[in-house]
């Protein structure tokens, strides 16, 4: 009696459409493998971390906080560039009219001087993801409306 056969050839030689399908297969893993983390991802200790050791020495974050040589970012999200009021900020960050979203707060931690030249603050991270863990970060601190 003759045994059934099995296709024992590697997927690529194999017909089309199982050759497609494998191949899609494998590329959404290994798109999945380097996706970023999304924000639910995210470990807050780690985001945290992240603000501290890359904007803490001129930041303070906690509500109330003192400025230093930057100002408190407490609940800055959704609100408007240069709106603390007992900071003195530049006048290009004054007249900016930038709203501190998502978008604007990762281009302006990229590179504020690129972004709006004259502002005082020289800080730049060219990593996304650490921007991303910041942005989360200065997220949390957002108050209730």
């Amino acid at each position: 009696m003759p045994s059934a056969s099995v296709d024992r050839a590697p997927f690529w030689r194999r017909a089309p459409a199982c050759r497609s399908t494998a191949i899609a297969v494998l590329g959404v893993c290994g798109l999945a493998a380097f996706a970023p983390l999304s924000a639910q991802e995210i470990d807050p200790a780690r985001a945290k971390a992240q603000f501290l050791s890359s904007c803490g020495v001129c930041h303070t974050a906690e509500k109330g906080g003192a400025n230093r040589q930057g100002p408190n970012l407490h609940d800055i999200v959704g609100k408007s560039a240069a709106a603390h009021g007992d900071f003195k900020f530049s006048e290009p960050l004054k007249s900016s009219g930038f709203t501190w979203d998502e978008a604007t707060l990762d281009r302006w931690i990229e590179d504020a001087a690129a972004m709006r030249p004259g502002t005082t603050m020289a800080y730049r991270q060219r990593d996304a993801e650490r921007r991303k863990l910041v942005i989360a970060y200065l997220k949390t601190l957002t108050e209730p409306k």
